[in-house]
């Protein structure tokens, strides 16, 4: 039930959910009074100054004895639950006004709106920012994490990477560790629009400490920041699944689960094949060695894909362009047929690439896609791969429509919503063409939030140990790889070692797929040990996968994780050096026990069974 306006004498006003409530003070200035978690009576605001909301016009904050309360407002209809609070203030022949509103539309998601509309002197815009006191309060809190980050001592690390623009909430747990509170800056696309993207970078990237969110007012009241509270009684993994739910109901993704296009789900290893390269071609019988790449591919556990590349560098000597060059192939397209054929045999799919970059002056995209639709019926491949790009073609949709099972993957992960919804498989590309990258073993975000969405991992100048560092970082997040060993004439190989490392990994991959791409699985959990990170992978049933990466240069010796209190619990390590699993009660929780050697990866697979 909403709690009343109360204590209007004092000017105070409440609002509260199932797990929060929240008061507000509006005697003096508008001000945070108290945020409390329900289950344990928990206050997150301290008495220092809470202000929620401060203009700033060029570089002078409005005093406070400028703000004028003009009305307060409460309404409850249904499950919908709303307060508001509308201001002015004039400052040197300025004038604004704002309204602050609470709104709450389902269960354990509240908006928290910022409006604001400017009268200027003379009609001429002043640059105004925006200062929220009250984050920057709640930023101090020593349980506050920003998005992708983890705890590791009295500090906080980026243990993540983002590839699209929605960012995960931050989170604030109480002294418990039990009720989170996630604070999300809603975005929406156009980056350009005047709603929301200062804070949303704010939250992201530079922390509240220091922000101002600049904005454009007009005469009109507009939302200038929109913040979202996640809140849950069951600690941050759950409050991440709450924005993650709110996040995909945004999107349409029904292409996904088109009966025809599961396979492309299960591609875990695509192999780049350069076609002018010896591992390939055979110079002394100019023919294809395809069936020595499938071959060796059972090193890796067999592939899954080839994404055939002819044309760059070649392509571009000439005016000749990507499609006229494979009339140069022995036999021409019927070469590609051979292929095509023998990898079918044998299970593996077969891409070739679009270059957008080689379309010429006389063509357009829907030129290219009855190309690629003739190219699909005289060789029967199964895909298209989209070099340097992070979106699909209009004119190319119609492809899927006349061949159902025909797929597009990206080199780019996808960005943007409709891209999301189009683009059902990407490359997630590490260093690209920068030689001097070092790979990171890192949570990607992306990866979590649409896991029905396969990322193939590649870093193609990647050597030695940062090659090591490509395997562990799939394993972490549970992707896929591209083998990239002939990077245009450059030959670099994988080692005997790590060849088993990928066969390890992708029967992983393929016995546990179900956990591993469930929708409940959730990045960076809370560790029990200073130097460990772990990605939770769960698909709703008895049975979890916890992806454990030590950062350091050191062994650590457990705990690792906490476990549910459940009878009986069954352990079993499926990848990465082997070490002994032991389940302990530590602090009145059960807790799992082992050895992570520095700078490996290892997965653990959790067995819950009831009585």
């Amino acid at each position: 039930m909403m709690h009343k306006i109360k204590n209007v004498k004092n000017k105070i006003i409440s609002f509260s959910s199932k797990d929060l409530f929240l008061s507000i003070d509006y005697s003096k200035k508008v001000n945070l009074d108290k945020l409390i978690d329900l289950n344990s009576n928990y206050n997150f605001v301290d008495k220092k100054s809470n202000d929620l909301l401060k203009i700033k016009i060029e570089n002078e904050i409005i005093p406070d004895p400028f703000l004028k309360i003009e009305k307060v407002s409460e309404k409850t209809h249904n499950k919908l639950k709303f307060i508001s609070l509308a201001f002015s203030q004039s400052f040197k022949k300025d004038f604004f006004k704002g309204r602050i509103s609470i709104i709450q539309k389902k269960e354990n998601v509240i908006d928290v709106i910022f409006q604001l509309a400017g009268k200027w002197k003379d009609n001429i815009p002043k640059k105004t920012s925006l200062i929220f006191p009250f984050l920057r309060n709640l930023n101090n809190n020593k349980n506050f994490l920003k998005p992708g980050h983890v705890f590791n001592g009295k500090k906080t690390l980026k243990k993540s990477t983002w590839n699209f623009h929605e960012y995960p909430p931050a989170i604030l747990t109480d002294k418990y560790d039990s009720f989170a509170i996630g604070i999300e800056f809603y975005d929406q696309f156009p980056w350009q629009a005047n709603y929301n993207l200062s804070m949303h970078e704010a939250i992201s990237k530079e922390g509240f400490e220091k922000y101002e969110a600049e904005v454009q007012l007009t005469k009109d009241l507009s939302d200038v920041v929109v913040m979202r509270l996640y809140t849950s009684a069951e600690g941050k993994n759950k409050v991440f699944n709450l924005w993650k739910e709110n996040t995909r109901s945004r999107y349409d993704l029904r292409k996904y689960f088109k009966p025809k296009n599961t396979w492309i789900k299960k591609n875990y290893i695509t192999h780049f094949t350069f076609a002018y390269g010896k591992e390939s071609f055979n110079y002394e019988k100019t023919k294809f060695n395809i069936n020595k790449i499938i071959k060796e591919g059972k090193e890796f556990g067999g592939y899954d894909s080839l994404i055939f590349w002819h044309q760059y560098p070649r392509l571009g000597l000439d005016n000749t362009n990507q499609w006229n060059l494979y009339k140069y192939l022995p036999e021409e397209y019927k070469s590609i047929k051979k292929i095509v054929k023998e990898c079918h045999t044998h299970g593996i799919k077969f891409f070739i690439p679009f270059k957008p970059w080689d379309v010429r002056s006389n063509e357009s995209l829907d030129h290219h896609a009855k190309s690629l639709e003739n190219f699909i019926t005289k060789t029967n491949i199964d895909g298209f791969f989209l070099d340097t790009m992070s979106s699909l073609p209009e004119s190319f949709l119609r492809i899927q429509k006349k061949f159902p099972s025909f797929e597009f993957a990206s080199e780019v992960t996808p960005k943007e919503q409709r891209q999301i919804e189009q683009l059902t498989s990407s490359w997630d590309q590490i260093g690209d063409i920068r030689r001097n990258y070092k790979v990171e073993v890192e949570a990607n975000m992306f990866r979590f939030v649409f896991p029905e969405h396969p990322l193939n991992l590649v870093s193609r100048w990647s050597v030695g140990s940062d090659k090591d560092s490509i395997i562990k970082r799939a394993a972490f997040n549970g992707t896929g790889l591209v083998i990239w060993q002939d990077v245009f004439g450059c030959w670099l190989p994988f080692s005997k070692k790590q060849k088993q490392l990928i066969k390890k990994l992708k029967n992983v991959l393929n016995k546990f797929h179900e956990i591993i791409f469930g929708s409940n699985s959730v990045p960076l959990i809370k560790t029990l040990s200073d130097g460990l990170i772990c990605n939770q992978f769960c698909n709703n049933r008895n049975q979890k996968i916890f992806a454990i990466y030590n950062f350091t240069n050191k062994n650590i010796k457990g705990p690792f994780f906490t476990l549910e209190s459940k009878a009986k619990i069954k352990l079993q390590q499926i990848f990465g050096v082997s070490t002994s699993l032991q389940i302990k009660k530590t602090k009145k929780i059960n807790a799992v026990f082992g050895t992570v050697c520095a700078d490996e990866v290892i997965l653990i697979l959790v067995k819950y069974q009831n009585n």
